[in-house]
Parts: structure tokens; sequence; C-alpha cells
């Protein structure tokens, strides 16, 4: 096993052989139904301007405005700040939930957070 240790990574590495659980592993681990694994495998032209309009309680034109392109659709943490600021309830929750998903598991350029699980979270 000594041989397999990795001192750079501190992790064992073996070679060409793929140690990553797929969706279905996790699903089974979690116990969680995957309704729809081509939504999960497959990137697709994902329409994530409605869903995160409606989330922020903004016009879609608005979000689409906000919007950058930073490798990738991404909004301003700033302007997700903003809404969290005037948002109440469980809109308030909705968000906070949002950016520190988006922040912590999906971060972009600083300052910046992907919006495209917008659609697939909410």
């Amino acid at each position: 096993m000594v041989h397999f240790w990795d001192h750079t990574y501190r992790c064992f590495t073996f070679n060409k052989v793929d140690m990553v659980p797929t969706i279905e592993e996790y699903s089974t681990l979690l116990h969680y139904d995957v309704r729809n694994l081509l939504r999960i495998y497959w990137k697709q032209n994902v329409n994530f301007r409605g869903p995160l309009a409606n989330l922020m309680g903004l016009l879609v034109d608005t979000v689409k405005a906000r919007l950058k392109d930073k490798n990738g659709p991404c909004i301003s943490w700033s302007d997700i700040r903003d809404v969290m600021g005037k948002a109440c309830g469980d809109r308030h929750l909705s968000l906070f939930a949002f950016a520190i998903y988006e922040l912590i598991v999906f971060p972009k350029a600083l300052g910046y957070v992907s919006v495209e699980l917008a659609d697939f979270l909410f």
C-alpha cells in the first residue's frame, strides 16, 4: 500500500483506476432517488434565467442585464447580497442557501457565483 500513497496530494492513487463514485453510487449512499440522469450527465442549454429571476424576485430582463460571463454565466455576490437584504421569509432563506451553496461548492471568479444550477436546485 505504501507505493500507492501520493505525498503531494496526501491521498492514495491507483494509477489509471477511477475511484470516484458515480451518480448512481452517490444516489445509493445518500438514499436519494435521481429521477433524471440525463439532466445530470449532459450539459444542456438550460434556461436558468427564469428560476433565478423568480428566486431573486426580479424581472428576467433585470437578471439578464446583471449576468456576467466568467467562463460561464455568473452573477455578482453583491447582487445576491442586496436582494437578500430586501427579501424576507422563505425567499430570504432560499437565497441564503443558494448563495452559500454557490460560494462554497461552485465558486467562479472572485466575487461571482455560477447561476447554472438555479434551475436544478430551485
